[in-house]
């Protein structure tokens, strides 16, 4: 303080600067505290739309093993909402097994999506070169699982037509049907409808 000159700016006077660094950090430790009660809500709010989403997801299931309702695919709409929800809660748990599915229309760390096999380049060349010239195989790939997790993951049964697989989202063409069932991955109905071989 002597070797200040007299009647200093703020900035300049030290006893100033200490006074409003303690003020800050009073500041600063209050909103760590109550930074630290807003992460606890929102875990246990996370936890609670999980738990919620979890159970609507058992329940979705059981009516659709008890009732006809797989034969009334979900709308482009409905579908979108609950992809989103799903990917969203997936994100928050912060698995990278699950948030590598968020991609398909499918219930994160299920059993049955662990069982999905992606075709490789060896398998794809079997088929005829007619039939396959125009195909890609991350495209048929992407395909695929759609199906398998319609079929197998969503338990429904009842076989598409390519007008509700593309209501849908599967992006579903004849060469890429054609190659899946030229794989006896698929069968075909009398009248086209695509089902997967269980």
């Amino acid at each position: 303080m002597k070797s200040l000159p007299d009647n200093p700016a703020e900035e300049e006077n030290p006893v100033a600067l200490l006074e409003k660094l303690s003020v800050v950090k009073s500041r600063y430790k209050t909103l760590c505290m109550q930074l630290e009660k807003v992460s606890a809500e929102q875990r246990e709010s996370m936890k609670g739309i999980r738990a919620a989403l979890e159970n609507t997801m058992k329940m979705v299931q059981a009516l659709q093993q008890h009732t006809d309702l797989e034969r009334f695919p979900l709308s482009e709409e409905e579908q979108a909402a609950a992809q989103q929800l799903t990917c969203r809660t997936a994100k928050e748990m912060e698995s990278p097994a699950d948030e590598a599915f968020c991609s398909g229309s499918t219930i994160p760390g299920s059993s049955e999506e662990s069982q999905f096999k992606p075709l490789t380049e060896e398998i794809l060349l079997t088929v005829p070169r007619s039939v396959r010239s125009t195909v890609k195989l991350a495209d048929l790939n992407n395909f695929y699982r759609e199906l398998f997790n319609h079929f197998v993951v969503n338990k429904n049964r009842a076989a598409l037509s390519i007008s509700q697989m593309n209501k849908m989202n599967m992006k579903a063409t004849d060469s890429r049907i054609q190659i899946l069932k030229e794989l006896a991955i698929v069968e075909l109905d009398k009248q086209g409808n695509v089902k997967l071989i269980v």
